[in-house]
């Protein structure tokens, strides 16, 4: 199949998976609306924890900034497809796949996408009204080249987390349930990617850790590039690591999704 049929299959899958979603458009927006008011509430208790006199190494325009653009990047590198890749292989559903000119991952891709593009559109509004409400301490640099690099890096963390998600999921080639393995790597990413708390204020002693470890180039990195003033070799650095890491992520993602089919087995296959 060459690059040009795949793209037009994939093109098919996006604006198949499109119109369901604007089928439960209900659901979606009360979906974006848990997705902002986590942002909301973090934000109004640092602010809280900054008015009462704690001291931390950022003020209250980074935090504002923050939190305002968490939500965006949040959902725009966010992928949930794991339990649903491991629900096709374990009731043999992946099979039907197998046989189909479309492959499952182009339609897990195109699904994704789609989504994506579907809650931009609903959240867009709400994090307009969130960076309204905080406009005073909203300080965003005015410089298209900073939006280009952060683009380019949610691009990268989004890679990262979906290559993840393909691992997690494709270890139900081997496991009946990868249900714990999923809610862990959740939970590993939420804490480690800064969406929980920004990475900044974590413990110095855990500094070096933070700062390498992979999933800090999903989230932190690219709000990084708007809401602190890096410098050319730490953006440089910084677009190094998530390079590094998309590549081991992809080639992992590749190598197990392989070795899985290999040992495929779906009862009535």
């Amino acid at each position: 199949m060459t690059t040009a049929q795949r793209l037009r299959i994939l093109r098919r899958f996006f604006l198949k998976d499109l119109v369901l979603e604007l089928t439960y458009r209900g659901e979606f927006v009360l979906y974006m609306l848990s997705v902002i008011t986590t942002p909301v509430i973090s934000l109004l208790i640092w602010r809280a924890a900054l008015a009462s006199g704690a001291d931390l190494p950022v003020d209250r325009q980074y935090l504002t900034t923050y939190f305002v653009l968490l939500g965006v990047v949040n959902m725009l590198t966010s992928s949930w497809l794991d339990i649903w890749l491991a629900e096709m292989i374990r009731m043999g559903n992946l099979s039907i796949w197998l046989v189909r000119p479309g492959s499952a991952m182009l339609n897990l891709i195109a699904n994704n996408l789609s989504e994506k593009t579907f809650k931009l559109a609903v959240l867009a509004p709400m994090i307009a009204v969130f960076w309204w409400f905080f406009r005073s301490a909203v300080v965003v640099p005015s410089d298209p080249v900073r939006w280009l690099l952060m683009f380019v890096s949610i691009v990268f963390g989004a890679v990262i987390l979906f290559a993840l998600d393909i691992v997690v999921g494709s270890l139900a080639f081997w496991l009946t349930d990868v249900g714990g393995i999923s809610r862990g790597r959740a939970l590993l990413v939420a804490v480690l990617s800064g969406q929980i708390v920004p990475l900044v204020l974590m413990p110095a002693w855990a500094g070096t850790f933070v700062r390498a470890q992979p999933f800090r180039y999903t989230v932190s990195f690219p709000l990084e590039l708007m809401v602190s003033d890096l410098s050319a070799r730490q953006v440089a650095l910084g677009f190094a690591a998530q390079i590094v890491y998309a590549g081991l992520f992809l080639w992992g993602a590749v190598w197990i999704w392989r070795r899985g089919l290999r040992s495929y087995g779906a009862v009535g296959a």
